[in-house]
């Protein structure tokens, strides 16, 4: 049953005017508000022959959205891109990874000092945000040896 008297693409297009929509999303939200399949579909191939639904231009920028906040790794933005039905167009380099490893938990230990002493809460605020194994161990191995007490 339909949650208002819209059409599919009606609904599409009001979901798009907040954000840039993968077609798996639409599919999703589409599918989740009662519309059917064949509907749907139209209304999916409406949209992309007009250039409202690119998944491939939208993985680009949402790739690089999140690569330029530099507080994520690799395996964190690849599986929030995936999440949206969305194919990473490339990785983040591991040189750029360990650089934004290290700041970063500079940046949070000014925040939490206490965080100086846990090593194992560290490692694990770089794990949730999907800096990889090497990444990790290379900025803690730094921040561990190299940063200077705060008196």
């Amino acid at each position: 049953m339909k949650k208002t008297d819209r059409t599919a693409y009606e609904a599409a297009l009001h979901l798009l005017k907040y954000r840039g929509q993968s077609e798996k999303e639409l599919r999703h939200k589409l599918k989740d508000r009662g519309y059917e399949e064949s509907e749907i579909e139209k209304s999916i191939e409406k949209l992309k022959h007009y250039g409202y639904v690119d998944d491939e231009s939208l993985a680009e920028d949402v790739f690089r959205a999140l690569r330029n906040r530099k507080c994520y790794g690799d395996s964190y933005i690849q599986r929030k891109m995936k999440d949206q039905g969305l194919n990473a167009p490339s990785h983040v380099p591991e040189e750029e990874e360990r650089k934004n490893a290290v700041n970063l938990l500079l940046g949070r230990i000014k925040i939490y000092p206490g965080l100086r002493d846990d090593y194992r809460k560290a490692a694990s605020f770089l794990l949730r945000r999907g800096f990889s194994s090497s990444a990790i161990h290379e900025a803690l191995s730094i921040l561990y040896t190299d940063i200077p007490e705060d008196d």
